[in-house]
């Protein structure tokens, strides 16, 4: 949390045990500690909800992506399937007229 070493550590160490004195040292560090763990506990807490908060976020622009695809997907699946109507549509009139010119030709002979 604090970027601090050995040496810092030490001189307020000894700075406390002075203003604070050697009886009541333990009982101020134990409040210190419950308090830095309090502090860190709370750090924890609000960077989880930010980034859940984050995947959140991206899992919807996800899921948007994919409808998006999803719905091009569908257009494609429409365009295709009138492609193909059309063309079944076209190959049954050439069938229909092929049935009725060899109709009036086998009727000819």
């Amino acid at each position: 949390m604090f970027d601090s070493g050995f040496l810092e550590l030490l001189v307020v160490g000894i700075i406390a045990l002075i203003v604070i004195g050697p009886e009541r040292l333990p009982e101020v560090a134990a409040k210190v500690g419950k308090f830095i763990g309090k502090i860190k506990a709370f750090v924890a807490t609000t960077r989880d909800d930010i980034e859940r908060e984050m995947r959140a976020d991206e899992l919807k622009s996800m899921l948007a992506k994919q409808k998006e695809e999803i719905g091009e997907l569908r257009d494609m699946m429409k365009s295709t399937k009138t492609d193909i109507s059309s063309e079944l549509n076209e190959a049954s009139q050439l069938l229909d007229e092929s049935m009725k010119d060899a109709q009036t030709s086998a009727r000819k002979k």
